[in-house]
């Protein structure tokens, strides 16, 4: 199988006006990729807090799409997949980064 990557400016197109929302969690979460080294303590802490911010903005956005779902274009559709994604990806990452908090105070 191969591999399959994340077509940042695909999204960017998809999301539209939305776009920077989606752009600013990707680099978050790049960064930590890049630099886990650099999210320990009161950084991962404070990274934690961050994407569980943009988190709830998503489920929120999911949720009015969801409601207008008799209406929906596919980029609409489009849109709803990434911020249900995105919030479900999260979450793992929230958590990790909730253990590197810990980690790193001790």
């Amino acid at each position: 199988m191969n591999d399959i990557v994340v077509d940042v400016d695909y999204i960017r197109d998809a999301m539209g006006d939305e776009a920077e929302e989606f752009i600013a969690v990707m680099r978050v979460v790049g960064d930590i990729i890049e630099n886990p080294n650099d999210y320990l303590g009161m950084q991962a802490s404070k990274c934690a807090t961050i994407l569980a911010a943009y988190r709830t903005q998503m489920i929120v956005k999911s949720q009015a799409y969801k409601r207008r779902s008799s209406r929906m274009t596919e980029t609409d559709k489009l849109r709803n997949d990434i911020w249900k994604t995105l919030y479900q990806a999260l979450e793992e990452n929230i958590n990790t980064l909730k253990l590197s908090a810990k980690g790193g105070m001790n």
